[in-house]
């Protein structure tokens, strides 16, 4: 019959020796590596010292310099760039604005013989609901629009300044511009020539004017203007 417990302290006591066998195979591996490490030191110079005197600093601080003067530049030439060609944008686009509002007071005044009122304002030539266009036709009974679809604020975020002159003739009609201040030298004014566009070319009518516009001829000539005059007195 086997006895474990006799076999049990041969084993313990033949670990601890297995165990400091092992401990020192490995520390005689790492000194071999670390003397391998040495010895390579000593053959390729050791490794690169670097001391950073005044000479060092001075070299990054000229080499940070030269970096900035080329992209800094850069980046502020891109910015400035985009912000130009995004002020030509709004001002073409409230110049085109100009141009649709004052030919749409021009056709306006077609139908209805004035232009609107300061109180009216541009308003009147939007687009409407069923009760709203029955009011205005009521006061306006020519009125036969609308002559643009809606009324927006400039490409600034402000309103389109309107006033109708008292002496008559063309209203005051301009965009405030970028600084958003009247009678400054960025404001953005019409063409007056639009305000008359309606009455030069009636093809957006389809030819067709109220009576009180029949008597206005545009003709090349005071011959031609009388024949015309003498036409259309036909359909008076």
């Amino acid at each position: 019959m086997v006895d474990y417990s006799e076999l049990r302290k041969k084993f313990r006591a033949k670990n601890p020796k297995l165990g400091e066998k092992r401990r020192k195979k490995n520390l005689a591996i790492k000194n071999i590596a670390r003397e391998y490490e040495r010895k390579r030191a000593e053959l390729s110079g050791g490794p690169p010292v670097f001391t950073k005197g005044p000479a060092f600093y001075v070299l990054i601080v000229l080499l940070l310099v030269v970096i900035g003067s080329v992209v800094v530049p850069g980046i502020m030439s891109g910015s400035l760039t985009m912000g130009k060609k995004r002020i030509e944008r709004n001002q073409l686009n409230a110049r085109k604005a100009m141009t649709s509002l004052s030919i749409a007071l021009g056709r306006y005044r077609f139908h209805v013989g004035e232009y609107p009122t300061d109180e009216e304002g541009l308003a009147v030539l939007a687009f409407r609901k069923p009760k709203e266009i029955y009011r205005i036709r009521k006061a306006h009974p020519g009125w036969d629009g609308p002559y643009v679809n809606h009324i927006v604020k400039d490409p600034w975020g402000n309103d389109y300044f309107y006033a109708r002159r008292p002496e008559g003739g063309e209203p005051v009609l301009y965009s405030c511009g970028p600084d958003g201040r009247a009678g400054s030298t960025d404001d953005i004014l019409p063409d007056v020539l639009d305000f008359n566009a309606a009455f030069r070319d009636t093809s957006w009518t389809n030819h067709w004017a109220p009576c009180e516009l029949r008597g206005i001829v545009v003709a090349p000539n005071e011959d031609t203007k009388l024949r015309v005059q003498e036409q259309m007195k036909e359909y008076d």
